[in-house]
């Protein structure tokens, strides 16, 4: 069934419907190119002031601006006309015009100053889904890995550049509400597009003799984790650090490896089923790697950065606890987006109330639905420990610029 062209109605509340779901980078836990028959499912958004914002008044909101002003450098490589989104439904790039200017005159540490550029420029509004305004909030950062440009030793595990035979296929530009889907995959004699070869190949050998090896990793579930993240920091053997961006991926189906472990009957214990916890099994049962990781027919391709920092989908540098990957079938890059949620508490069990301004400038295989969002916590020790163990109930409320809804 084809979904709904998307259009920003003249009205306190509009809605917006998706066909199939798909990312960029494979964050966690879902296929990100789930077939066209996947379950529908629509935004809907509702007009609200500031004031009703839980902890609007609170929030250092200074902190958000260079993260905006970030996005707001992509948004002016664009032309007035271009569409803000895959559909439109962030309206177009010349209406951003008018916030950007104003975000860029705030100065560092004026909290009160950006709360008035937010509240001068934008619009709040409620996001929902069929489901309701609840939605899940996860977390994720930057997976460090340790690594040398030669096989050797402890250095065994690959990390693969993007083949020159992979190709990418944007429907957008070819079926008006494809929502943004996108198909990898390589031609074949035939000129068609065939499936790449799934992680099991790969690791098998299938990519072998073409020196796509960026350098080696010394620990499997590193480089696991750095595929699930879409990035990685890597402290290389000669004392420099390197950071890796997403290139490309395989496009074959993606499993999360904790539904692999569940399924088998493992992660049953409370808190088991966290990064921390998988990461555990995996030290506990080092046999049983590839079993479990090769279920998951999913492989990601990386290339150096030129930006120190981890980049997003939106191809800025992220901006810790104020960048957020966001299902870019509902909601523009760019966009802010007031989160009221709760985060795990540092070095101790449980989490604490978290409201926060966050940007959209990132996208995940995982991140799939109208109120759904993966924090990015940074690339430290902190960070793992709040990414590893985040996913909860939360809410949150798109600011659009005036011009868009008007």
């Amino acid at each position: 069934m084809r979904a709904l062209p998307v259009t920003l109605a003249l009205l306190s509340s509009f809605s917006i419907a998706r066909a199939a779901p798909d990312a960029d980078t494979p964050c966690v836990c879902a296929d990100p190119d789930a077939p066209a028959a996947a379950p529908r499912d629509a935004l809907t958004l509702t007009k609200v002031k500031f004031s009703e914002l839980p902890g609007w008044a609170d929030d250092k909101l200074a902190q958000a601006v260079p993260s905006f002003l970030q996005s707001c450098s992509a948004l002016a490589a664009m032309k007035d006309a271009d569409p803000i989104g895959h559909d439109g439904h962030g309206g177009k790039a010349g209406q951003w015009r008018k916030a950007c200017a104003a975000a860029a005159k705030v100065k560092p540490g004026d909290d009160a100053g950006a709360k008035a550029m937010f509240e001068a420029e934008f619009v709040p509004w409620s996001a929902a889904g069929k489901a309701g305004a609840e939605g899940k909030l996860t977390g994720y950062n930057v997976q460090q890995i340790h690594a040398s440009r030669k096989k050797g030793g402890k250095y065994q595990i690959p990390i693969y550049d993007r083949p020159k035979d992979l190709v990418m296929i944007d429907l957008s530009k070819h079926i008006p509400d494809s929502h943004g889907r996108r198909i990898w995959g390589k031609l074949d004699a035939k000129g068609e597009v065939a499936p790449y070869p799934t992680r099991a190949e790969i690791r098998k050998g299938a990519l072998a003799g073409q020196g796509l090896e960026l350098m080696y990793a010394d620990d499997a579930v590193d480089v696991l984790f750095a595929h699930i993240e879409g990035s990685a920091k890597a402290l290389m053997d000669d004392g420099t650090t390197v950071w890796l961006e997403f290139a490309g991926k395989n496009g074959r189906a993606y499993r999360g490896v904790g539904g692999v472990l569940k399924s088998m009957g493992e992660l049953s214990a409370p808190g088991s089923g966290t990064m921390q916890g998988i990461r555990k099994w995996f030290v506990d049962h080092p046999g049983k790697f590839d079993e479990v990781v090769d279920q998951s027919s999913s492989y990601v391709f990386f290339r150096e950065s030129k930006l120190a920092g981890a980049v997003g989908s939106q191809m800025v540098v992220l901006t810790a606890e104020r960048s957020m990957a966001v299902d870019r079938a509902f909601i523009a890059h760019s966009t802010p987006i007031w989160v009221d949620t709760r985060a795990p508490n540092i070095g101790k069990p449980g989490a604490s109330p978290w409201r926060q301004l966050l940007i959209a400038q990132d996208t995940g295989g995982g991140i799939l639905g109208p109120v759904r969002g993966d924090i990015y916590w940074g690339d430290d020790v902190a960070a793992a420990e709040r990414g590893g163990r985040m996913g909860g109930p939360g809410k949150y409320w798109l600011l659009l610029p005036k011009g868009v809804t008007k």
